[in-house]
């Protein structure tokens, strides 16, 4: 009978992978932890972590934002991400055959060179950039990966004249501390950094986030630079991003308030001029809006370089707000104080004039009645005036149409005037600012 050697051979080779694959099964991981054991005690047995890898050695650079929040106290930016370091250190390499098959192992961070990556703008200096108990990936050809999740905090001096809507472009420097260009070659991967920020979004298509900001753009640049005090160049990484806040909470609490504050001092030459609670309102007013300012002081971290123009435009407004009660208490006066003579013809007859296009018809058909008739008008039990020895008296009953009526027009000429006039400035002040109003 012919022997099939082919088929011997074959059967040979199914029952000895068969074997194998019992063997392997039946060891379990035990000879992969050994040859893994072994592979790091063979490499870290003579290495020496303070040695560069070579005479030059070119690092690998990006980054991945998780998340970033504008530190508005410190001015300064908070970046949460993952810096991805890679480079080759030909003392971490070995024949993967000689090791059951390993092709890369996991070794802690603190026991293998690295770069020496530091912010050169950091706003905290006192605190040294730290990795954790991050582990890095050497594969068998001396390819070193470091992906550590670090907090990136520098300075980034805020322009805060457009708050609430203001931008900001800050810049991260970042670089080796100790050796220049030609012994650690930082070289960038990407121009962009990745963005992995979670996001949630509402059944009504609204982004929900933990932070004020959005990531309008972002870029990272290698800068090559010679110094006058060496001849070696220095090289440094930029990652520049460009943010803008997001709070559309400031919009109620406060844009809102500021216009309508605002809107009140108008109110306060609408009230009669004789109306005592025109001054009641008036202080109201000012209290009103010195509470916004030192709210508003709280809430936005100003510096003496700027100011924000929404402050700006309330101290203004505050400012009318004290120029009103002025003028409310000098109508105030005329409309209330016995007068013993009316005005001259000089003065009462512009007034007339005037008052038919201020709309102070009423008033002018009072001045113009018969002289000497009365005119009743009944006044609160607490309002009276001051004679000039300090004591005084209760100011009710009749008054003569020609001397308290003519200052009565007086009086309500100057509030309307001025009520004019403050809609104008209002006017102008809300298209001066409109870019933080709207």
């Amino acid at each position: 009978m012919p022997i099939n050697l082919p088929g011997i051979l074959t059967t040979m080779l199914l029952f000895y992978q068969f074997v194998t694959s019992f063997c392997l099964l039946m060891a379990g991981t035990n000879g992969f932890n050994e040859y893994e054991q072994l592979l790091r005690h063979d490499l870290l047995a003579q290495y020496d972590k303070l040695s560069l890898p070579g005479a030059s050695t070119a690092v690998e650079f990006r980054l991945t934002i998780k998340h970033f929040e504008m530190i508005e106290e410190s001015h300064s930016l908070l970046v949460d991400a993952w810096m991805v370091n890679e480079w080759k250190d030909p003392r971490l390499s070995w024949n993967a055959r000689s090791y059951g098959g390993i092709r890369k192992i996991m070794i802690p961070h603190n026991l293998v060179w690295k770069p020496d990556i530091d912010v050169y703008n950091s706003a905290t200096p006192e605190k040294d950039m730290t990795y954790g108990d991050t582990l890095v990936i050497v594969y068998n050809v001396g390819k070193v990966l470091f992906v550590p999740p670090i907090k990136l905090q520098f300075t980034c001096v805020m322009d805060l004249t457009n708050w609430p809507h203001d931008k900001h472009n800050c810049t991260i420097i970042l670089g080796s501390w100790v050796h220049d260009g030609y012994t650690i070659d930082l070289q960038v991967k990407d121009e962009k950094p990745e963005i992995d920020m979670p996001v949630r979004t509402t059944e009504s298509g609204q982004n929900l986030t933990r932070g004020y900001w959005n990531l309008l753009d972002s870029k990272i640049t290698r800068d090559y630079r010679f110094y006058n005090c060496c001849v070696e160049p220095y090289i440094t990484i930029h990652m520049s991003m460009y943010v803008e806040r997001n709070a559309p909470a400031y919009a109620w609490i406060v844009k809102g308030p500021a216009l309508g504050m605002s809107l009140l001092t108008l109110v306060l030459f609408m009230l009669p001029p004789a109306a005592g609670e025109k001054m009641t309102f008036g202080v109201l007013c000012l209290l009103l809006h010195v509470v916004f300012i030192a709210y508003s002081s709280y809430i936005i971290n100003i510096t003496p370089s700027h100011l924000p123009l929404i402050i700006e435009m309330i101290c203004k407004q505050a400012m009318l707000v004290i120029a009103s009660l002025v003028f409310g208490a000098l109508s105030l006066r005329l409309a209330r104080d016995p007068h013993t003579s009316g005005l001259s013809s000089f003065v009462k007859a512009p007034l007339v004039f005037l008052s038919s296009f201020l709309c102070l018809q009423n008033y002018k058909n009072l001045v113009s009645r018969v002289h000497h008739q009365t005119y009743s008008r009944s006044l609160k039990s607490d309002e009276f005036e001051l004679r000039e020895n300090g004591n005084g008296h209760v100011y009710s009953g009749e008054i003569s149409v020609s001397p308290g009526l003519d200052w009565l027009l007086l009086a309500a000429v100057i509030d309307r005037i001025c009520l004019i006039v403050f809609i104008v400035i209002s006017i102008i002040n809300f298209v001066f600012y409109k870019s933080v109003l709207l």
